[in-house]
């Protein structure tokens, strides 16, 4: 194992990545194009109404579900000072990198811890987690509940005697927690559920079962009351934009965990290279074939490679490679185990909708990459800490991309 960190790497970088984020929330930032800082200002009257009645109609601000509004209200309730109220959440969104921490130690109890440090705080740089975090926002709640439920999934599965415990109550509870926060995580039920048939007794999995469809049952009364909580999904059937953009953004996080590969700090094998060569020219076929009907307005999100397509050749060519490159090492990745694959379907699955924001997959796709596929290619990313550097170079330039970008207004210029 390759190891180029000092002892107090990790702790070091998690400082200097929390102080980053108080300067961030000091200036305002909103790195992630100005969305958030408008969610968060759009649904502050919301926040101010639940003080009078928890149960009102969301609807004139938001169409989301409530629990992160109705904690934010409660905060709002005992602090009175919006600026501070943000300076707590943001002390409160340290819970994701610090979970993302103890959720890869034990994944990965013989990796470097200092490294799994210097991976987990890696997050406080993402642009959009820190946009979500400076204006408080349901993305990062949610996230909270999620790590937490992979924690007490990661502990269930780890004992190996596959039966209802504890800690497998806990995970399903607080993953209920987060489909409440934000509803698009109830795929991971269907994921995790899949999980449960396969290694649960008959008996155990049916009381599990059981145990869901009674934590579903709020929302059952929430939907009857206000149904625009599932009428409002945005859910499109136009496939080839949902499958180019997914994957399109989906290969921004993705290619520096694989490029280490090709710069030689870790080996990815290619058994039958000729069966991955007629797949990449399949993939290749696919993605033109789908760009011939391709029609999806930048000013409702794409992601950020689709947005500097544009912005630098003033087409999709950029755009449409990038998706190519995605398809290709989710291609890989759904080989290596099938349950990778139902993941990636599930993920194709929640974001086929007519507005897709690459902030939903920030910081959740290297989450699931780190602590959900079943893959070799994780662990051999973390035994080289030059890995870690070179992710840190990549994320880096994307933030300051995305704070010139915010400053100067560049895509909200060109493309309104």
């Amino acid at each position: 194992m390759k190891n180029v960190f000092s002892s107090k790497s990790g702790s070091l970088l998690f400082l200097l990545c929390t102080i980053s984020l108080f300067v961030g929330l000091y200036f305002n930032e909103d790195a992630g194009g100005g969305g958030t800082r408008a969610d968060f200002i759009n649904t502050w009257g919301y926040v101010q109404a639940l003080k009078q009645n928890i149960f009102i109609d969301s609807s004139k601000w938001t169409r989301l579900l409530p629990l992160h509004y109705l904690f934010i209200s409660f905060l709002d309730s005992i602090i009175k000072n919006e600026f501070l109220l943000r300076g707590i959440y943001c002390l409160i969104s340290l819970l994701v990198p610090y979970l993302f921490y103890l959720n890869l130690k034990l994944k990965y109890p013989k990796i470097n811890k200092n490294i799994l440090l210097s991976l987990a705080s890696i997050v406080l740089i993402l642009p959009y987690y820190r946009s979500s975090s400076i204006w408080p926002n349901p993305h990062v709640t949610a996230l909270i509940f999620f790590l937490l439920s992979t924690y007490f999934f990661i502990k269930w599965e780890a004992k190996k005697n596959f039966k209802i415990d504890f800690h497998l109550i806990l995970h399903i509870i607080v993953l209920a927690i987060a489909v409440y926060t934000r509803r698009y995580y109830v795929i991971f039920f269907l994921y995790f559920i899949v999980c449960f048939f396969k290694n649960l007794k008959f008996s155990d999995f049916t009381v599990i079962c059981l145990l869901i469809i009674l934590l579903s049952l709020p929302g059952f009364w929430m939907i009857y009351q206000y149904p625009y909580y599932l009428t409002y999904s945005g859910f499109s059937l136009k496939f080839y934009n949902s499958i180019l953009i997914n994957s399109s953004i989906m290969s921004f996080y993705l290619i520096p965990l694989f490029l280490p590969a090709l710069l030689g700090n870790f080996k990815i094998e290619f058994k039958n290279k000729r069966f991955y060569i007629i797949s990449f020219v399949i993939i290749v076929a696919v993605v033109f074939f789908m760009s011939l009907f391709f029609s999806y307005n930048p000013r409702l999100g794409g992601g950020y490679i689709l947005k500097l397509s544009n912005l630098l050749i003033d087409g999709n060519l950029l755009f449409y490679l990038s998706s190519i490159i995605g398809l290709f090492m989710l291609f890989y990745i759904s080989k290596e185990n099938l349950l990778n694959l139902f993941m990636i379907f599930l993920i194709f699955l929640a974001f086929s909708n007519q507005m897709i924001l690459q902030k939903y997959f920030e910081p959740m796709l290297i989450f699931i990459f780190f602590l959900i596929f079943h893959s070799k290619i994780p662990e051999k990313f973390l035994q080289n800490s030059k890995n870690i550097i070179f992710l840190y170079s990549y994320i880096s330039i994307f933030l300051i991309t995305a704070i010139i970008n915010d400053v100067f207004k560049i895509s909200i210029n060109y493309f309104w």
